[in-house]
C-alpha cells in the first residue's frame, strides 16, 4: 500500500541518517553526507546544546519538531569568537533543514549540555586568516575549519612540563566514554618546535594538557600543506576524515579537503645516534590497501580491523624512513600514525625530506562528477 511504502521510505531515510553521521556520547558532527540526496538531517538536544558552524550559508536552518526555526548555520558563522549559541532541552530531535541548493558542503557541531569541557572555546578556521592562539586563554580549544583540513604549526614556548596533544574531535570527548585516542601526542618536548601537520578532519582540538602559560601554537585552514621531516621532528599522518574514536561504528567525516594519498620520505644521520619511534592505529579493510611504513629496508603493511602499531629503532647512525598509501574511493580505511626521529646529541651529517600529499585534479573530479551523476540516474 501506498502507506507501507511511505513508512519503508521513511526507515530508509532514517537508517541512512544514523549510518552517516558522526556521533560521540555527549555529540554529534554534521557534514556534508548528511545533507546528500536529502533535505533533512537531525541532532540530539535533549539537555539543551550549544550549536557550532564556521560554514557560511543562510539556507541551512535548524529547526525543532514543531517547525520552530532557531537561525541558520550562517549565523552560527558570524559569531563574534568566544560568543556561543544555545538551544534550548527538547525532549524531540531537532533538525537541520536545507532549503537551498542540493547536498551542500558544510560541517556543524553541536554539544548536550553537562558534556566534558562544554565551555570549552571553539574556534572557526578559514582560508583567509590564520590564528596564533595561546595557552593562556585557551587551555583546551576546539577547532572547526571550512576547508575540512587543520594545519599545526610554529609551536613556541616552554613544554618541559607538559606536552600538547591534538584530537581528530570535539573537546567533549578527549575524556570520555568514546575513548578518543590523539593523532599527536610528542614522546620528547625537544621536538616540538619543528613539528607541524595538517589534520585531514574538519574538527579537531588542542589540548595543551593544563601546565604552564606560555605556549603558542599557529592554526591554519590551508588544506594543501604537509607534515614537516625530518631529524628531531615528530611526522604525523592522519588520512581524511579520520575520526579515532572507539564510538561503535565506522563513520568517518566527509567535508574533507581532496587528499587522495600520502608519500613520504625521510632520511636523517647523525654519528651520535638516532631513535626512531613510531606508533599508529589503523583500520583497513584490504591488504591491498595496506598502509606501508619502511625503515631502513624493514617493511610492514598495515590492514585489519582497529589494529595498533608499534615500533622502536635504537641507536642507528642513519635511518631512511618510507610512508605509503593511497585512498580507494568509498572505503572506510582510516590510520593515523606518528613517527619519532630523535637524536642522540653531535653533528647531523645530512637530514633531506620528500614530502607528497597527493590530490585529486580537476580532470579527475570532473570523471568522478560524472560517474557519480550515472550512478545517481541509474538509483
Amino acid at each position: 500500500s501506498s502507506v507501507m511504502l511511505a513508512l519503508f521510505l521513511l526507515l530508509s531515510c532514517w537508517a541512512s541518517i544514523v549510518e552517516s553521521r558522526v556521533s560521540f556520547a555527549t555529540s554529534e558532527v554534521i557534514d556534508d553526507v548528511d545533507l546528500k540526496g536529502s533535505n533533512l538531517a537531525s541532532f540530539r538536544c535533549y539537555a539543551g546544546c550549544r550549536v557550532y558552524s564556521p560554514t557560511q550559508n543562510k539556507d541551512i536552518i535548524m529547526k525543532n519538531n514543531n517547525g520552530n526555526e532557531f537561525g541558520s548555520l550562517a549565523d552560527l558563522a558570524d559569531l563574534t569568537p568566544g560568543k556561543v549559541y544555545e538551544l534550548p532541552e527538547s525532549a524531540d530531535l531537532y533538525w537541520l533543514s536545507n532549503k537551498g541548493a542540493p547536498d551542500p558542503s558544510f560541517v556543524f557541531y553541536a554539544v548536550e549540555k553537562g558534556a566534558m569541557n562544554y565551555d570549552s572555546k571553539v574556534l572557526y578556521l578559514t582560508q583567509a586568516k590564520d590564528w596564533n592562539i595561546t595557552h593562556s586563554t585557551d587551555t583546551k580549544l576546539t577547532i572547526m575549519s571550512t576547508t575540512g583540513a587543520i594545519y599545526f604549526s610554529n609551536f613556541l614556548g616552554d613544554y618541559s612540563n607538559a606536552v600538547p596533544t591534538v584530537y581528530a574531535v570535539g573537546a567533549d570527548s578527549i575524556s570520555s566514554p568514546d575513548r578518543c585516542i590523539p593523532v599527536y601526542k610528542p614522546i620528547s618536548a625537544s621536538t616540538i618546535p619543528q613539528t607541524s601537520f595538517p589534520v585531514n578532519s574538519p574538527i579537531a582540538t588542542i589540548n595543551f594538557n593544563g601546565v604552564g602559560s606560555d605556549q603558542v601554537v599557529l592554526l591554519s585552514a590551508n588544506p594543501y600543506k604537509t607534515t614537516a621531516t625530518g631529524k628531531d621532528v615528530t611526522a604525523v599522518y592522519v588520512s581524511p576524515g579520520y575520526v579515532g574514536c572507539n564510538n561503535g561504528d565506522d563513520s568517518l567525516y566527509t567535508h574533507l579537503p581532496l587528499t587522495t594519498g600520502f608519500g613520504s620520505s625521510i632520511t636523517a644521520t647523525d654519528s651520535s645516534g638516532l631513535k626512531v619511534v613510531i606508533d599508529g592505529h589503523y583500520s583497513i579493510a584490504n591488504e591491498a590497501d595496506a598502509l606501508t611504513v619502511s625503515v631502513n629496508g624493514d617493511g610492514k603493511k598495515l590492514y585489519g580491523k582497529n589494529g595498533d602499531y608499534s615500533k622502536t629503532y635504537d641507536d642507528v647512525t642513519s635511518v631512511k624512513v618510507d610512508v605509503n598509501w593511497a585512498k580507494k574511493e568509498g572505503s572506510k580505511d582510516r590510520f593515523a600514525l606518528q613517527i619519532d626521529v630523535i637524536s642522540n646529541g653531535g653533528v647531523q651529517a645530512t637530514t633531506t625530506k620528500d614530502n607528497l600529499m597527493t590530490t585529486t585534479s580537476a580532470s579527475s573530479l570532473g570523471m568522478l562528477a560524472a560517474i557519480i551523476m550515472t550512478t545517481l540516474a541509474l538509483c
